[in-house]
């Protein structure tokens, strides 16, 4: 009994190392806003369409500072500000992207600078 609690411990206290070193199994997508009225979101290089549900790090490139990049699920449940209009640079979020659709865009030129993507087999994708 001793030993397994003591191998509980162990294995939790590992969990929570790998955890505050920053270390996730997440997989990592691109997003870039801007120069220009241009926005987008790749895996190794390629245009997301679909991923598969899972943690995700979305890192963004803000490339100008008239835009921003937003993130959000259609039909609610989960809406990010990733950068803010007047930031230049780089962020990155981390986040567990659920069955369904899925949708980031530049809010004050939403109507040109959107993009959509499908989370999960069997879901519709909608044009850009």
């Amino acid at each position: 009994m001793a030993i397994a609690a003591a191998l509980a411990t162990a294995g939790a206290a590992l969990a929570l190392t790998a955890v505050a070193g920053g270390r996730t199994n997440a997989t990592t997508l691109r997003a870039t806003v801007g120069p220009g009225f241009t926005i987008t979101l790749t895996k190794n290089g390629r245009r997301v369409t679909r991923v598969a549900p899972g943690l995700y790090r979305i890192v963004v490139s803000d490339r100008s500072a008239i835009h921003n990049f937003k993130l959000e699920k259609s039909g609610g449940g989960f809406e990010r500000v990733v950068t803010t209009v007047g930031f230049q640079g780089t962020r990155a979020i981390t986040v567990r992207l659920t069955r369904g659709r899925w949708e980031y865009y530049c809010a004050p030129h939403e109507s040109s600078m959107k993009g959509h993507f499908a989370v999960g087999a069997g879901i519709a994708l909608e044009d850009n």
